[in-house]
This record gives C-alpha cells, sequence and structure tokens, in this order.
C-alpha cells in the first residue's frame, strides 16, 4: 500500500511539472473558451477590466484601466513614468471619460510627451466634460512616450458653455480711428455696448480681444462697416482693410485680411479665419484706412464671433 501511495504522488507531481512547464513554454496561440484560438489570445466571451470613479488629481495607477473623472473642478491625471528595460509597459491602455462638470487633464510624467498627431509632443492633453480619451504607451523613454488614440465627445452637439469658449459681440456705436496712407496703422475694434453671448469672459470688449482658456483650434468671424458720413468734410476713402490679429500689440500676425480700394465714403466688410491658437493667445478684429484728406476715419455697426471647435 505505501509503494502504490507513493507511485500516486508521483503521478500527480510530474502531472503539474509538466502542466507548469507547459504553461510558461507555451509559444503558440492562448484559448480562453476555445481549443481553436486564432491569435496569440482568444478569449471565446466577455472580457473585463478595472473601472475606477476619480473625482480629485493624481497619477493614473499600474492597475489602472478606466477611469471615469467626475470632479466638480479642474483636475489632473498624470500617466505613469516610463520604464526603461525590465517592466517597460509598451502598448499598455488608459482610457478616461470626464463625467464631471470641470475639464480633465491628462498629462504626461515629467519631461515626457504626449503625441496627439499635431506634429510635435505636448505635455498634456484636455478632456472636457462629456469627452473620452483613449491612449496607448509607445514603450518609449523619452520624448512622446503616450500616443493619444482618440478623444471625441458623448454628445452630438456639446453644449457651448460647458464645452466651448464662446463669444458673439455686436455694437452700433461709431468708433474713430486713425487713417494711414501707407496703410501701416491697424486699429482694434472695440465693442463698448457689451455682448450678447460672452462665455467665460473670454472677450474683452475695452481692447475686443478673444483670449483662448486653452489650447486649441478656434473658428472667428467679423464684420463691419466703414463709414465717413459722419466724419468732417466725409472725406472718401483711398482703400480700407480689415483684419482678424493674433496677438495684437505683440508678436503680431495678420490672420486673414479683406481689402477694397476707392470705395468712396462708405464700405462694408467681413472676413473669417479657423487658427490654433495656445492659451493666453488673442485674436482681435482690426481695421485700417487711407482718406482723401484730415487722419481719421469711422467704423460702425461692427460684429464678432469666435468659439473653440477641436483640441
Amino acid at each position: 500500500m505505501k509503494v502504490q501511495h507513493i507511485c500516486k504522488t508521483a503521478i500527480i507531481l510530474t502531472g503539474f511539472f509538466l502542466a507548469c512547464s507547459s504553461l510558461y513554454a507555451q509559444t503558440g496561440n492562448t484559448g480562453i473558451g476555445t481549443y481553436t484560438p486564432g491569435s496569440k489570445l482568444t478569449v471565446n466571451g466577455s472580457f473585463a477590466a478595472t473601472y475606477k470613479n476619480v473625482s480629485a488629481s493624481g497619477t493614473v495607477g499600474a492597475n489602472d484601466f478606466y477611469d471615469a473623472y467626475n470632479g466638480s473642478s479642474n483636475g489632473t491625471l498624470t500617466l505613469p513614468a516610463a520604464i526603461s528595460g525590465a517592466g517597460n509597459f509598451s502598448g499598455r491602455m488608459y482610457h478616461f471619460k470626464n463625467t464631471g462638470t470641470a475639464i480633465l487633464t491628462v498629462a504626461a510624467n515629467g519631461a515626457e510627451l504626449i503625441d496627439n498627431q499635431s506634429g510635435a509632443g505636448v505635455a498634456s492633453v484636455d478632456v472636457p466634460a462629456g469627452y473620452y480619451a483613449f491612449f496607448i504607451n509607445k514603450g518609449t523613454t523619452t520624448g512622446t512616450t503616450w500616443e493619444l488614440v482618440l478623444l471625441s465627445s458623448s454628445n452630438s452637439v456639446p453644449a457651448a458653455a460647458s464645452t466651448y469658449p464662446f463669444s458673439a459681440v455686436p455694437t452700433s456705436t461709431r468708433q474713430t480711428c486713425t487713417a494711414s496712407p501707407s496703410l501701416s496703422i491697424k486699429n482694434e475694434i472695440t465693442y463698448p455696448q457689451g455682448t450678447v453671448i460672452n462665455t467665460g469672459n473670454v472677450l474683452n470688449t475695452a481692447n475686443g480681444r478673444f483670449t483662448a482658456p486653452t489650447s486649441g483650434f478656434y473658428m472667428f468671424y467679423g464684420c463691419t462697416q466703414f463709414d465717413n458720413s459722419s466724419v468732417a468734410g466725409s472725406p472718401s476713402f483711398g482703400s480700407v482693410t480689415l483684419y482678424l490679429i493674433k496677438n495684437f500689440g505683440g508678436s503680431a500676425t495678420a490672420l486673414v485680411q479683406n481689402f477694397q480700394s476707392n470705395p468712396v465714403t462708405f464700405e462694408g466688410l467681413n472676413t473669417s479665419c479657423v487658427t490654433f491658437l495656445n492659451a493666453g493667445e488673442t485674436v482681435s478684429m482690426a481695421a485700417t484706412a487711407a482718406v482723401s484728406s484730415g487722419s481719421s476715419f469711422q467704423v460702425v455697426v461692427s460684429s464678432l464671433y469666435g468659439y473653440k471647435i477641436a483640441n
């Protein structure tokens, strides 16, 4: 009986070691719920991973997979730092959904960057309320270590108040501007009568500048009437130009312009563009004109609107 017991034990242990050897020496495909896996890992059934609610800033953990940010104030979730050699987590995926009412920022760790297909890596990506973002690790240890796969909205038409900084500004007050024969002086058009919509006070009505609260792509449209009928002597225009200017007063760039020559004493112009702005950069509407006499001209019935269209 003792010999038989020893033999049974030996058989069991041998089977166990063979099973372990087979497990760690697996070189083919592995199947769960199937005997004929067609891929390295085939799961014939459902798949589950960690779902986590997050309400404050923090670091994304190694055991995180899907993080739902439900905070009521802006927060930042920092991706884990890259690892060189053993432990490198190339291909690791993270999913983020902003289920709260504020902005979620997903940031790379330290000097690492995120490839957002803009041509240069970014330090972070903003995920507005109602948006979802999907990231994958590239396995690199410097530069762009993460890749943004998808950033999309769960809403077909996101609310302007929570997602897109928006401003629409009309004025019927005449504004007197300085004329220039060389058209070298550009006068920013202001809006003393205030605004119709000014989400987040993104537009300063005193100087007419729309300031981008976050980096992304913005659309702008502006129009005005050049009207010298109320200027002393009603001087005629030699030419008029309407601009949309980026960063007026600093490293100014004319984004787009509409030029008309010899419009007599009255001309209406409009202009529009789509441009990328970094957070804090501005866009304003500006006018310049050459006149037959005097040194001033007037614009009236001016209007500007701008809003963010994409990150």
